[in-house]
């Protein structure tokens, strides 16, 4: 049965994409007409709908995004953010007077989709103000794509992506016009939290780059062939999407579908990966060629490199002039920062030299300040002719093959990245902008963890206004000992894996809780961890947690140290028999 209501305000927001936000329910009204005469699409039905729904709700979630984006324009963007800040209560009051909210209406909108503040740090050079609204809207299609695969395939909230939307666009706005006539490259740097979404970020920013008009992005992750698969793969199962990896190959044909990279893994079978319903050429939008794959590290490419030729409409002209850019594939490496793996690239870039001119190229680097930074010393130069390490001398050569190139650092530990020489106008000094991450919603750092700054004197710390002695047990014996230590964080590690599946079960948590992992790190030698595993390993299998003695344990741990914590602190509640 077709649902009215949801058709109806989906097309009215829809509308408002690129205008801004207009009268709301007139334009439902009107979009209700033309598909069921009499249709009820009134405010009260929204409201009530909207009250009812779950957080997964269609509508409820275009709603929120809708709004949380027009709370999070800049401010003088659009014409009728007019002088309002954004996130700011202003804001949302022109907000709900260009939608002709009543007062009712707009106490619901407060209720279910506050305006939540704004404390992202933007430190930059003066920039060439391209990246516009219109701009943006002209050709969008992978960030739309990904962002409501964010919000329907990884249940994001609708705050969290108008938050990576907001940040993405500072970071894009900040590259090079990929149709500006003259060559310019920018150096910039994203500061984020230790594991906290900075390849989310990343990826939006490619998605928004390869829209705007990038067709050669490179992305360098750390120095290990599994961060690089793992990387890969991500990319493509959020961004790059089924047809672009399939291109052309029929899933149902066991044979040829034999040559696919994740015919094997679950997520492509069970259809996690992101579907665009079209190879995007047939629909004149940009393809994403991969020039890299799961399995597979960069490899040089066949004589006359054909991969990196790029189609244009006019031959004549270049690749970044306004016939020929929009239509055009882009093309993705992701390598890890390996010297040989990165000697390839170079070289064949540098077969192709003639043409690297004209390609908007953007170069991402993961982990910037791993192996990216130039460690030689000045003092051994001569004539003040830098000597560089291997992974930054190449990335330099890059630099200076693409002129249209922006390098883009990502880090979450920026120390090494600020001591770069910024008078080495071929090093990775970012020159031209730092953009700082905000601590994401949910997010746990050292200050949750430890007692930072705190005016408790020591002997009076407890649970309730001590962080380390609610969360933090140290282990610090040796010989026999250890292994007891291991034991209680073993223990630790099922309980609390134990709260979170009873608190999904009964619908107390905050959702579902996919993976549950303990990190056990003691040494930088493989050769320690391969035995601090095996260790481990014989400690889980001894452990007994299926036995009487094993849960008689647990359950003295959680009683006399779990408990204690959740009763001083805990928002969610734990099984009911204990508390």
């Amino acid at each position: 049965m077709t649902d009215v209501l949801l058709e109806s305000y989906l097309a009215a927001l829809g509308a408002m994409k690129t205008s801004g936000p207009k009268a709301l329910f007139r334009r439902a009204s009107f979009e209700a007409e033309e598909r069921m005469e009499g249709a009820d699409v009134t405010v009260n039905r929204l409201i009530d709908r909207l009250r009812r729904a779950d957080l997964n709700d269609q509508l409820r979630k275009q709603l929120h995004l809708t709004l949380a984006t027009w709370d999070s324009a800049p401010s003088g963007e659009a014409p009728w953010t007019g002088a309002t800040d954004a996130r700011s209560p202003d804001r949302r009051a022109v907000i709900y007077q260009l939608l002709e909210v009543e007062a009712s209406a707009a106490t619901a909108f407060d209720e279910l989709f506050p305006v939540k503040s704004d404390d992202t740090i933007v430190i930059s050079d003066k920039f060439e103000p391209w990246y516009t609204p219109k701009v943006r809207a002209e050709h969008e299609f992978y960030w739309p794509a990904y962002s409501q695969y964010l919000l329907d395939g990884r249940d994001w909230d609708p705050d969290s992506v108008a938050d990576l939307n907001d940040a993405t666009t500072r970071v894009v706005e900040r590259l090079g016009n990929p149709y500006r006539p003259e060559a310019y490259q920018s150096k910039g740097l994203v500061v984020g939290y230790v594991q906290s979404g900075k390849t989310a970020n990343f990826t939006g920013v490619l998605a928004k780059a390869i829209d705007a008009g990038y067709r050669l992005v490179i992305v360098m992750t750390g120095t290990v062939d599994l961060l690089r698969a793992q990387t890969q793969r991500r990319i493509d199962m959020e961004l790059v999407g089924v047809e672009n990896i399939l291109r052309g190959v029929d899933p149902d044909d066991a044979d040829l579908l034999a040559g696919v990279d994740y015919q094997d893994d679950p997520d492509w079978v069970d259809g996690r990966f992101l579907r665009h319903g079209f190879l995007p050429s047939s629909n004149g939008l940009p393809d994403i060629i991969r020039l890299t794959t799961h399995r597979f590290d960069y490899k040089s490419l066949q004589a006359g490199i054909t991969a990196l030729e790029f189609e244009k409409e006019d031959r004549s002209k270049p690749l970044y002039d306004p016939v020929n850019l929009p239509s055009s594939s882009a093309r993705l490496v992701i390598v890890k920062k390996n010297k040989p793996v990165l000697e390839k690239l170079v070289k064949d870039l540098r077969s192709i030299t003639g043409r690297l001119g004209e390609i908007p190229a953007l170069i991402i680097d993961d982990e910037s300040d791993q192996a990216s930074v130039n460690t030689t010393d000045p003092k051994k130069w001569l004539s003040d002719r830098p000597e560089r390490t291997a992974i930054n001398g190449l990335i330099s050569k890059l630099l200076g093959l693409l002129p249209r190139a922006q390098y883009l650092g990502y880090t979450a530990t920026p120390f090494a990245n600020v001591f770069i020489d910024p008078g080495d106008v071929e090093d990775i000094f970012p020159r031209d902008y730092l953009v700082s991450l905000d601590r994401p919603p949910g997010y746990m750092g050292v200050s949750d963890f430890h007692d930072i700054d705190s005016e408790v004197d020591p002997p009076d710390r407890t649970v309730v206004n001590s962080q380390e002695k609610a969360h933090v047990r140290d282990l610090v014996e040796q010989g026999a000992e250890r292994a007891g230590e291991l034991l209680n964080a073993l223990d630790a590690f099922v309980l609390s894996g134990a709260v979170k599946l009873y608190r999904e079960a009964n619908g107390l948590g905050s959702g579902h809780f996919r993976h549950h992992t303990m990190l056990v790190h003691e040494s930088v030698r493989t050769a320690e961890h391969s035995d601090l595993a095996d260790e481990i390993r014989n400690l889980w299998g001894s452990a007994g947690y299926s036995s009487p003695t094993g849960m008689a344990r647990l359950r003295l741990m959680y009683e006399e140290d779990f408990l204690p914590v959740c009763r001083a602190r805990a928002t969610e509640p734990l099984p009911g028999q204990f508390c």
